[in-house]
């Protein structure tokens, strides 16, 4: 051990006053309870003082480390503060991020609150202690005259003040203090030195608490999320089965062996078929005349397909056309199962069917009109002149006849070109063509 005697009373104590406490402040931080078990096996083991106080604080550290109530933490230093030291009393005092002072705990305070105890306390001692970051002992409050006597330390007779401050990372977080009233020069710096050294400990031990709880805070407002995002997926989901449910078409979910998962009530709307029965079966229970094959095909294919034709059996065992779209569900990348929508082509037929006779009935409508615009007209020439030949020839029985022939067969075209306009819808219009009326489709 080095020679402490010849060192001012009030010198703040380094880590070079103890051959135990060679340590740099930095080095002496724990991160685990492996490098305290490590540091154990360097401590000589006979029976010296600091020797056993070490190793009393790295016993006392690992229960630091594995604490994690806040109030016990306190309470643990400042009790251990006060055995390492003989004091009779302790603070522990944080450092709060506004870098204000506050009194986190205390002990053997009577009846006093930490308010109450905050007052009694030397601010010259404690700014020393945050500016120097370095340890401060008063050996003899009453007497020293370097640091400032309040009235109440005065009035308390207290004798002995130690003020440690608690570092991590070159940063004061909290500050020891400890004191005694009856015995002046109870703190030397041997337990000056085992109070820093363990204070060091304490700040590590504060700063993995404060983790733990922003873990904890973290992971309370992260099961806050999840939980709401679970209840919104779900409300998701309840909606797009009500969607899927209630959708106009009929909706077959399959899973990567072609089996019916589910079948939505369009099946039963359009079909009569009863879909709970089709589930857990193979699409070709449900499909006829072939079509699960194309539809087996385009799931294999593992593209989305669509416009495939495919044939289901209503309750009357009659084929329907649809038209398929296959869809792929798929999770990390891989297909789980596809989708097929089923659009019933009855109503699609059927409207291609009426457009079919409506362009059939078209054409013959725009036959008729050209017939009505190349026949009436000479028609109308040969009757008119057939009524001229008739005036104007004499008296002749033969002529009369043919031109009586001509005029029934004139009459003749006109009777079928008025049941054509009957079959079509035609109505008379005036062109004002050579006088002759023709006829014209009603476009209504």
């Amino acid at each position: 051990m080095k020679n402490k005697e010849s060192k001012d009373q009030n010198d703040p104590v380094s880590s070079s006053d103890s051959d135990i406490f060679s340590i740099s402040s930095e080095e002496s931080f724990f991160n685990s309870i492996a490098d305290i078990e490590s540091l154990r096996s360097f401590i000589p083991t006979h029976e010296e003082t600091e020797s056993k106080k070490l190793q009393q604080v790295l016993g006392v550290t690992e229960k630091l480390m594995t604490t994690y109530d806040k109030g016990q933490i306190f309470h643990i230093i400042i009790e251990k503060s006060i055995e390492f030291t003989g004091a009779e009393r302790g603070y522990l005092i944080l450092v709060k991020p506004d870098n204000e002072l506050e009194i986190a705990y205390s002990l053997n305070m009577d009846s006093q609150k930490p308010d109450e105890s905050m007052r009694e306390i030397s601010s010259t001692v404690i700014n020393k202690v945050l500016n120097d970051k370095e340890v401060i002992i008063v050996k003899d409050a009453l007497n020293d005259q370097e640091y400032e006597v309040k009235r109440s330390i005065i009035n308390l007779r207290l004798k002995s003040i130690m003020c440690v401050p608690m570092i991590k990372e070159n940063k004061v977080s909290g500050i020891i203090y400890v004191e005694n009233r009856k015995i002046p020069g109870i703190f030397n710096s041997e337990s000056g030195e085992v109070l820093k050294f363990f204070g060091n400990q304490c700040a590590i031990a504060l700063e993995n608490l404060d983790l733990i709880e922003e873990n904890r805070q973290y992971a309370l407002t992260l099961e806050k999320q999840v939980e709401q995002r679970t209840s919104e997926l779900q409300y998701e989901k309840a909606y797009t089965e009500r969607i899927i449910e209630n959708i106009g078409e009929i909706l077959i979910t399959v899973g990567k062996d072609s089996k019916i998962i589910k079948a939505n009530k369009a099946l039963n709307e359009i079909l009569g078929l009863d879909p709970d029965h089709y589930i857990g079966l193979e699409i070709k229970e449900l499909y006829s005349r072939n079509s699960h094959l194309y539809l087996c095909d385009a799931i294999d294919s593992k593209r989305n397909t669509a416009n495939i034709s495919c044939y289901i059996k209503d309750h009357e065992n009659n084929d329907k056309h649809f038209s398929a779209t296959i869809s792929h569900i798929f999770e990390n990348d891989e297909i789980i199962g596809s989708v097929i929508i089923n659009k019933d082509m009855t109503e699609v037929e059927k409207y291609e069917q009426e457009k079919l006779e409506k362009k059939e009935l078209e054409s013959i409508t725009k036959a008729a009109v050209t017939a009505n615009d190349q026949i009436n007209t000479p028609l109308g020439v040969i009757i008119g002149r057939a009524a001229i030949l008739n005036s104007l020839i004499p008296d002749d029985e033969n002529i009369s006849k043919n031109l009586q022939v001509i005029k029934e067969q004139a009459f003749r075209i006109k009777d079928t070109l008025n049941e054509m306009k009957e079959i079509t819808k035609i109505s008379e219009k005036d062109y004002k063509i050579d006088g002759v009326k023709m006829i014209d489709l009603d476009k209504k």
